[in-house]
């Protein structure tokens, strides 16, 4: 049963891109499929591990392959992430051997540059854009009810429903203050939570293109008609359910990421945008300073004094770096394997995602990968800052959640569905930044032409 679940997926996006192509099987099947139903929903044929996700996206990239592959260029993005997968699948194959590692490049091709292609290939005009923006919160905003469901009954309705059919997942219920942190379909709170702030980003650009103000359609119109009923507008009413939705999964390392991300996310808002960034940068030098101070005082154990919960949770993340950096520096190149890392008495959890990655796989892919965040949140910048002045650039929203990863991810593995979104959002990024950057060209090259030619037809003349 679980092997028909898995791949009905497939079959569905096959129908899709029947009826509709690429576009439809992406928005309507993939979206979905990625958001609601869990990675952990997976079965062991024909290959190690597939997912709902990773079946529904064996046809588009079948038909991307076949068919739309000339389309990619091969730029600075594209050799950092063939040298982050190479790395990695390189110090699997010396850590864990050929059987092991050839399903965990399996997981890197189909989930990862997989969703890469997708997104810098499928979302190749404003259109797509916004209806892809678009599907990302309906999927969310229709999922409320279920994290009330389960704020109530302390397990997401999907797992109640399918988790018999998949009994090697798990729902990943954590308790804070009497509360269960929801955590939805995304296997852990902090993980939801980064999904959740992700796609406010994308609801924030929609709000700022006006697109929420024009009648919708669909079940976004069904919503709309609904939410006539109640106070404050539409788009308001997305803000709310989003925020209330982060703030049930109790999260406090995304929500300092989702801070920083909307500050820079809103520099495109501003009249100078250079001036606001670089005010920006200040206040994050100046702020970063002052928090590390006031953190290292609020983890600094007196004698005698006991810590509060909170205190110790975020001590617990520094003690648990000192404990596994000799673990570290004796394979520092290779790291220990994907799953086979050491593990302490009480400190099994390693939550630090650029930690744990060297751990696994050696200190050069961390350093490749923050390299790749790094890259993206200085091209979309730059991107952002040449776009038109009264228009707030997507560029700018993009590098807001890049920040919000690098933030939220020194405090939570990388798993679930935060993984492949993070590389669906770097296609969709290049695609775009390399849209607005043929756009400024093609736009530019009649006035060179005419500057160009004038002075020769003075002469001429």
């Amino acid at each position: 049963m679980d092997f028909l679940l898995t791949y009905a997926a497939t079959l569905f996006c096959i129908l899709a891109i029947r009826s509709g192509g690429l576009e439809k099987a992406f928005l309507y099947v993939w979206i979905p499929v990625f958001l609601i139903i869990p990675t952990g929903f997976n079965v062991g044929f024909p290959v190690h591990f597939v997912s709902m996700m990773q079946a529904a996206s064996f046809p588009i990239l079948f038909v991307l392959l076949r068919h739309h592959l000339s389309q990619l260029k091969f730029g600075r993005m594209e050799l950092l992430l063939a040298s982050y997968v190479i790395v990695r699948f390189t110090c699997d194959l010396l850590t864990r051997g050929f059987a092991d590692a050839k399903n965990y490049l399996f997981y890197l091709l189909t989930s990862l540059i997989g969703s890469y292609l997708i997104g810098r290939i499928v979302i190749r005009n404003r259109r797509m854009d916004i209806a892809t923006a678009r599907m990302f919160v309906l999927v969310f905003v229709l999922m409320f009810p279920l994290f009330l469901y389960e704020i109530k009954f302390w397990v997401p309705p999907i797992f109640k429903l399918l988790g018999g059919f998949f009994p090697r997942a798990g729902a990943g219920l954590s308790i804070r203050y009497g509360l269960a942190r929801t955590a939805g379909s995304f296997e852990h709170p902090i993980l939801a939570c980064i999904m959740i702030i992700t796609v406010y980003r994308m609801h924030r650009w929609l709000c700022w293109q006006g697109v929420w103000d024009e009648k919708q359609s669909g079940w976004l119109g069904r919503l709309q008609k609904i939410g006539k009923r109640f106070p404050f507008s539409f788009s308001t009413q997305i803000s709310i359910v989003l925020i209330v939705m982060a703030l049930m999964t109790i999260s406090r390392g995304p929500w300092i990421g989702g801070f920083a991300g909307a500050a820079l996310a809103m520099v495109g808002n501003a009249k100078d945008r250079k001036r606001g960034l670089i005010i920006l940068a200040l206040v994050f030098v100046i702020g970063g300073s002052l928090g590390k101070g006031a953190l290292d005082s609020y983890t600094t154990q007196e004698a005698g004094e006991v810590l509060s919960g909170d205190a110790q949770t975020m001590l617990y993340r520094k003690v648990m770096i000192d404990q596994y950096k000799g673990f570290l520096m004796e394979k520092m190149w290779t790291g220990w394997g994907l799953t086979t890392v050491p593990q302490i008495k009480g400190m099994e959890s390693v939550d630090n995602a650029f930690f744990l990655m060297a751990l696994q796989h050696g200190v050069i892919a961390p350093a490749i990968f923050l390299l790749i965040l790094l890259y993206a949140i200085a091209s979309q910048i730059k991107s952002g800052l040449r776009g038109r002045p009264n228009e707030p650039p997507l560029g700018l929203t993009f590098s807001g959640i890049y920040l919000v990863c690098l933030i939220a991810f020194s405090t939570v593995y990388m798993g679930a569905q935060t993984e492949p979104m993070i590389f669906l959002l770097l296609g969709w990024g290049e695609g775009f930044k390399n849209r607005r950057e043929k756009f400024q060209t093609d736009s530019a090259a009649p006035a060179i032409a005419a500057a160009t030619g004038s002075p020769f037809r003075r002469v001429l003349n």
